[in-house]
């Protein structure tokens, strides 16, 4: 991070200031000082780098005598409290955009020594100095008062607004209740020395999740105590080597400003501001000019701090240290999401705009080199930290772990270098190919091994180790460079330790004035320079180091290259050793051999300097809105040095001389701006040596080229090409009246849809045509415009491609049309059958595949596709047999998974007659076993029964023993059918009601004992005889049914008994009801289908009209049939 003032505001009449405080939240700013000074200014943004943080507005508060000791903000309810030296205490309220008094309160006792407001603004604490303390509302109202019976210096409310600390000025914090209660003491646990000095600062961090609030205590003597809670017992505990004033936090509670005084080598008191990390870490110093700092405050961006010191208000800006780095274009920033844990970290490509997201908890830090990112992190096991490379879409490619917490992390183009405290870690990663996985290995001199080494940076010498790879180091790491060959360590002494990567040796040690923060290595690790902890930035010639060989430390010292002050950072050039760029407050300045041009203002941060322009991110603009970045927060500048070879070259400057102001600053990409100016000029020879000079092999040839035509018109033409002005090209060929050459221009550049505009003006080659619509046809096709593309495709007949349009179209009427296209391609035929056959379209697949000369695949789609009269005809037409096997086969698989019914229609399909019968016939016999349902039953027996007929009608043998066999057996299934269908006749009639007809045609049943199951039979019998009325049939089956043993024999005796009973009211039994006494019925004993109408069940008589069914040969009265027009039996139409 960079720390520097960048503003100073005068207090008029030279008036001292002695307290001064921001608001968050709104932004106003107050202070306070001699004489009842009092004022709250309004200063703009600091984010705007141009009006350069300006007062909007300036108001002076009447109201105090005395010295303004105090003011604090009310941020909730936007009032402002102060209190002077005669303990005089003044709300004042904000109205119409100025602030005016609202309450007054003077004790007339005592000095008010402090006073806070509660974080909710509902609750305000005042501490007088005779130890009376007051806590009162927002409105005014006293709420408790006490006296503590202590000296109080300070009061801090905790962020719940449920405690308060007391400090007094012995050094002693007491912790109370909100209505006073004493609670407990906090302890202090520093030195014994420590103790003895007071409290001069305490702020209580309020944070969104309470269990992450920090409380920070800050004594006269420098030290600091920083605790999670009041009864923390292992706070952060650290000396600051000065004497403090006071301490804040920042809005998010990640840095700790403490300010005071130390006194310098000659014994003058030096102000300071000096900032720590959570964890004590110092991360800068800043001097303040004066005698010394009374107060400070934060803004509400974190960006800013006012300091109140002497008569002046001096404002310093802060730019923190943001987790990023980046992969060419690709920017890898990380960011706090409100209300989560983890931190969103960002691949966002600035060319393309493409965002990828990816969240990891407790991240440390991110490094990037070449193509890849590495991003450091806590790892979900306790005490175990993650380091995972990614490539530049966030994809985790591999990831290792160690047990200590890596402080500081660089990458390079084959290792992934981490640094503890007082350790340094190798890790090798091996990458063939760009694209493949990342592998992390432990390096061990020049080669790669899974065995650790510990290398001894003082000795220099190797100790093989058995648990990690790493530098045992005496004084603490700070931080870290590296290139492919050097590694650079800066420790807190401020010595640099030079090491060599290819030998793991100690090379040298250097030593600076003051602790190292960051370190950059140029390009051939000819120079570094360091930024240390005061913003410092030295330039170092590492050619330049001298030393004793006499020195076993390896110390050396090496000449200063340059000195710059408040630098945030820098940046070496990727091409030149000399060239760097370096980022002091908002300018950029760029070096080159030590001297500076002239700068550029932004507060940009270099990731790229290369080719003499400069690329930088604005991180600051990107981290006010982190999901949603732009384009235009990435800026390029250009050197001076290029700028102005541009402007001679602009200009019409003579060539000669551009050429020796480019020969003196050489670098390639001035050669090649002169080569290209030269190239518009038409100066070839200054062309030509200018590509020769950055070895432009390329643009050598094209101005040979280019001398080798006589016409200038021509030359400037393909000079424009060239530069890729193929517009102004093309009119300069055709002012040449040279279509031909736009032709061949456009057509090598691939520009297609020109092709076609030229050949509509002038041009009538048709291969050029075809060639033309063809790639037209790919360029919409590679962008999955597939009906275009047809069209395009059908132009240049390139059929191959037009099919492919089509079925992605899913067009298959067109597809079927381009079968007589493809005529004679065989192959393209195929790939044409076998897209319809993916589709089941199996009548195109087989007309594509007839097309050809293999008949194979035709029949494989009709198998696959069921079509199996499709399949066998085709077998029976082009002599194929292998059909037969494919069908046994299937039919296999179908019997095996008990799909018997599947396999009989598979068999009727293709007239396998014998097949159907057999299993038909197994299928008969497992349905009796297990007792279908009459209706599958009856199903079963009849299409048996059509079978055998099938069979017979079929077989050309003459009438023998066998057919007769065959005749008899056809005979028995339609017996058996007949069975079951007056079963079912039977149970029909009688839920429609005609009992007398379910009787009689359950009496025919008698007939069929062998066919159905007694039991099922004379059930069915008593049932219908019982409702109609004629209960001595009903008896009788009743009997029969008690007779035979079975499970119902015990329960039918009472059932005999009731018919019984009924029989003897109904002298005779064979009683009928009216509307059916005249219908004629046949004796159930031998009765025969042959007189039988079976849609009733009764007798046929010569009256009747009756059809006959020529299938089954089965009578059926034709009134019985009820409209009907088809056999009840058999079921075929009549």
């Amino acid at each position: 991070m960079l720390v520097y003032l960048s503003k100073k505001i005068a207090i008029p009449n030279g008036v001292k200031l002695s307290c001064i405080s921001w608001s968050t939240t709104e932004g106003w700013l107050a202070c306070g000082g001699e004489n009842g000074l009092l004022k709250v200014l309004l200063v703009a943004n600091s984010q705007n780098v141009e009006d350069g943080g300006n007062l909007s507005m300036n108001q002076t508060l009447v109201g105090h005598e005395g010295n303004v000791l105090i003011v604090e903000w009310n941020e909730k309810y936007k009032k402002l409290t102060t209190s002077d030296q005669h303990g005089l205490i003044i709300v004042w309220m904000l109205h119409k955009g100025m602030w005016f008094e609202e309450m007054i309160n003077n004790r007339n006792k005592s000095v008010v020594r402090d006073l806070k407001w509660a974080k909710d603004g509902r609750k305000i604490c005042i501490v007088y100095e005779d130890g009376a303390v007051i806590v009162g509302s927002v409105d005014g109202k006293r709420m408790w008062g006490r006296d503590l019976g202590l000296k109080p210096a300070l009061v801090e409310w905790s962020p719940d607004g449920q405690t308060i600390v007391f400090c007094s000025v012995r050094g002693e914090c007491h912790v109370y209740d909100e209505i006073g209660n004493h609670l407990s003491n906090i302890s202090m646990l520093i030195s014994d020395q420590s103790c003895q000095s007071s409290i001069t600062g305490i702020d209580w961090h309020q944070s969104a999740n309470h269990a992450r609030s920090k409380l920070a205590l800050g004594y006269e003597n420098g030290s600091i105590q920083v605790m999670s809670d009041i009864g923390d017992r292992k706070p952060d505990l650290f000396q600051t080597g000065m004497s403090v004033s006071k301490i804040r936090w920042n809005v998010s509670g990640s840095i700790l400003a403490v300010a005071g005084a130390r006194a310098n080598s000659a014994g003058r008191l030096i102000s300071l501001v000096q900032f720590y990390n959570p964890h004590g870490h110092l991360l800068r110093t800043l001097r303040v000019p004066g005698n010394g700092i009374n107060s400070i405050a934060w803004e509400g961006s974190s960006m800013r701090m006012a300091l109140a010191v002497d008569s002046f208000i001096y404002f310093a800006d802060i730019q923190p240290e943001y987790q990023w780095a980046c992969i060419d274009d690709v920017l890898v920033y990380a960011f706090a999401m409100p209300g989560k844990d983890d931190k969103c970290v960002t691949f966002w490509n600035s060319k393309s705009n493409e965002r990828f997201a990816k969240y990891v908890r407790g991240l440390i830090g991110i490094c990037a080199f070449g193509d890849y990112c590495a991003l450091i992190s806590e790892a979900s096991m306790k005490n175990t930290f993650a380091l995972i490379i990614c490539d530049a879409k966030g994809t985790a490619l591999i990831g290792k772990y160690m047990e200590e917490k890596p402080e500081f992390t660089v990458m390079t183009a084959s290792q992934l270098i981490t640094a503890t405290d007082s350790c340094v870690y190798l890790w090798h990663y091996c990458s063939n190919e760009p694209n493949n996985a990342v592998t992390l290995q432990i390096c061990q001199g020049n080669r790669c091994t899974r065995k650790p080494v510990r290398v001894g940076i003082d000795s220099g010498t190797k100790v093989p180790e058995s648990d990690s790879s790493r530098f045992t180091l005496r004084d603490s790491i700070c931080s870290l460079a590296a290139s492919e060959n050097m590694l650079l360590v800066g420790m807190q002494s401020g010595a640099v330790r030079h090491y060599s990567l290819r030998s793991l040796r100690h090379e040298a040690t250097y030593n600076l004035e003051s602790r190292a923060c960051n370190i950059y290595l140029n390009c051939n690790d000819t120079k570094f320079s360091v930024i240390d902890i005061d913003g410092l930035l030295t330039v170092l010639d590492l050619n330049s180091a001298s030393f004793h060989l006499s020195d076993p430390l390896h110390n050396q010292q090496l000449v200063t290259v340059n000195r710059r002050k408040d630098c945030r950072g820098m940046h070496w050039s990727r091409d030149m050793p000399d060239l760097y760029v370096t980022m002091e407050k908002n300018r950029l300045y760029v070096f080159r051999n030590g001297d500076p041009e002239e700068p550029v203002l932004s507060s940009g941060h270099v990731y790229e300097f290369s080719d003499l322009e400069i690329k930088a991110i604005l991180l600051e603009e990107i981290m006010q809105t982190p999901q949603t970045p732009k384009k235009e927060h990435v800026v390029n500048f250009e050197t001076k040095t290029l700028r102005d070879t541009r402007s001679l070259i602009l200009h019409n400057i003579s060539f000669q001389d551009s050429w020796r102001f480019v020969q003196k600053n050489g670098h390639q990409r001035l050669w090649q701006l002169l080569a290209h100016g030269a190239l518009q000029k038409l100066d070839l020879a200054i062309a030509k040596q200018s590509f020769a000079n950055f070895a432009d092999i390329y643009g050598v040839n094209f101005v040979r080229k280019l001398e080798m035509i006589c016409d200038e018109i021509q030359q400037r033409a393909e000079v424009s090409a060239f530069f890729q002005h193929f517009d102004k090209a093309e009119e300069r060929f055709a002012s040449m009246n040279r279509v031909d050459l736009s032709l061949a221009m456009r057509i090598k550049m691939g520009d297609w849809f020109h092709v076609g505009n030229i050949l509509r003006v002038g041009g009538d080659d048709d291969w050029i045509r075809d060639f033309m619509f063809n790639n037209m046809g790919k360029y919409f096709f590679e962008r999955q415009k597939w009906d275009r593309a047809a069209s395009y495709f059908t132009q240049s007949k390139n059929v191959e491609k037009l099919v492919a349009c089509l079925y992605l179209q899913e067009d298959y009427d067109e597809l079927e049309k381009t079968i007589h296209a493809a005529a004679g391609n065989h192959e393209l035929l195929a790939n044409i059958g076998s897209m319809f056959c993916s589709v089941g379209m199996c009548s195109q697949a087989v007309l594509a595949f007839r097309s050809t000369s293999d008949m194979n695949p035709g029949i494989e789609a009709c198998v696959l596709m069921k079509r199996w009269g499709s399949a066998f005809s085709l077998v029976t037409k082009h002599n194929r047999q292998q059909i037969t096997v494919v069908l046994e086969r299937y039919v296999g698989h179908l019997l095996h998974a008990e799909m018997k019914l599947c396999a009989i229609n598979l068999y009727r399909e293709t007239n396998d007659h014998e097949n159907v019968v057999h299993l038909l016939s197994q299928l008969a016999m497992q349905s009796v076993t297990v007792k279908h349902r009459p209706m599958y039953m009856k199903k079963i027996y009849v299409l048996r029964a059509l079978e055998e007929s099938k069979i017979n009608r079929s077989s050309t043998r003459h009438f023998s023993t066998e057919q007769g066999k065959e005749a008899s057996a056809q005979m028995c299934y339609w017996r058996k059918a007949e069975a079951y269908h007056f079963l079912l006749l039977a149970h029909r009639q009688l839920y429609e009601g005609r009992f007398e007809y379910a009787k009689r045609t359950s009496l025919l049943l008698e007939n069929y004992r062998d066919c159905v199951h007694f039991y099922r039979s004379q059930s069915l019998i008593a049932l219908a005889a019982y409702y109609s009325g004629n209960y001595s049939v009903c008896g009788k089956a009743c009997m029969k049914l008690q007779a035979e043993p079975g499970p119902i024999k015990g329960n039918i005796s009472e059932l005999i008994t009731e018919i019984l009973s009924k029989r003897s009211l109904h002298a005779s039994g064979n009683m009928r009801p009216p509307e059916e006494r005249s219908v004629p019925w046949t004796s159930t004993k031998n009765a025969s289908y042959l007189d039988l109408c079976f849609a009733s069940g009764r007798s046929i008589t010569a009256m009747d009209t009756v059809l006959r069914c020529v299938i089954c040969m089965h009578k059926v009265i034709h009134g019985e049939l009820r409209g009907g027009s088809t056999c009840p039996l058999c079921h075929s139409l009549l």
